[in-house]
């Protein structure tokens, strides 16, 4: 009976977080206009990338996140949780690929929301203990990723020749360093901008975003001084106060119309959008801090 309860505890967990996740996904997709990502407008600065392409990826992912929250309810951080996770990680790559005819829509989110989704799974299967706060799910995902996976095979990806010219932050160190640009810069500007609409609020986080990341979407297709043009463009946005100023939107169609003239694609600041949506929903469903 006992063992019964805590599994039924941890699907239900599970259940929230899987659907959580899954909506994340499909809300920073829907989010338009957003310059050089796909939306409801167009597809941004993606050949291979389409709205509804996107929309089945974030689908099919629903089961991921509820195998990562599954696995990791009850459970604490450890090389052994670590590594379980990664092997679900890397079979929902495949599933991924295979069913966009191999187009890699949603890898990074796998990474930081699965992280996430994971830390979020342990700490709410944990009743005992002091109230949960944001932080408690930064540091715990933190203490995830810290952990060596043995059984990763030798990287060859856009954002491994990436980090090897420019010498930026992995996504791992940046999950270890507990989520920095979340910490930091997106969660803060979500609260900062809550008096805004819906899409202004998220438009304002997601610029909020590209001003400080060095997102290797961008690095891979352009170089340094592209990336940090896109900053500068989005830092100018936000100092003068973000979209919910009318005139500003002259400054985005200018972000826009260069990031188009260069073809790149800020694509890791759409993903930590997405965790940023993510957490905001577990925020409101759990009431926590």
């Amino acid at each position: 009976m006992i063992v019964y309860s805590e599994v039924s505890a941890a699907q239900k967990i599970a259940e929230s977080l899987g659907l959580f996740a899954m909506e994340a996904l499909l809300e920073e997709l829907h989010l338009t206009p957003k310059p050089g990502l796909v939306d409801r407008v167009n597809n941004g600065t993606h050949f291979d990338l389409t709205l509804d392409l996107m929309e089945k990826s974030a689908h099919i992912l629903h089961d991921c996140f509820y195998e990562i929250a599954f696995t990791a309810a009850g459970e604490d951080p450890s090389r052994q949780l670590r590594e379980r996770l990664a092997e679900i990680g890397r079979n929902w790559e495949q599933t991924m690929l295979q069913v966009t005819g191999n187009v890699n829509t949603h890898k990074g989110a796998i990474w930081a929301l699965g992280l996430l989704t994971a830390a979020a799974a342990i700490l709410l299967s944990k009743e005992e203990g002091p109230a949960i706060t944001l932080d408690d799910f930064l540091a715990t995902a933190g203490a995830i990723a810290v952990f060596e996976d043995r059984y990763m095979l030798p990287q060859n990806t856009n954002g491994s020749k990436v980090r090897k010219m420019y010498k930026v932050r992995s996504a791992r160190e940046e999950a270890i360093a507990g989520f920095p640009a979340l910490r930091h810069a997106s969660l803060p500007a979500w609260n900062k901008y809550d008096y805004e609409s819906e899409n202004i609020r998220r438009l304002n986080v997601l610029l909020t975003l590209m001003s400080v990341i060095d997102d290797t979407c961008i690095l891979y297709r352009s170089n340094l001084n592209v990336l940090h043009e896109v900053q500068h463009l989005a830092t100018v946005i936000m100092k003068k106060g973000g979209l919910g100023i009318y005139s500003n939107w002259k400054l985005y169609e200018f972000l826009n119309e260069y990031i188009t003239r260069n073809w790149v694609s800020p694509g890791g600041s759409a993903d930590l959008l997405a965790a940023t949506i993510f957490l905001q929903k577990i925020v409101q469903h759990y009431k926590i801090k």
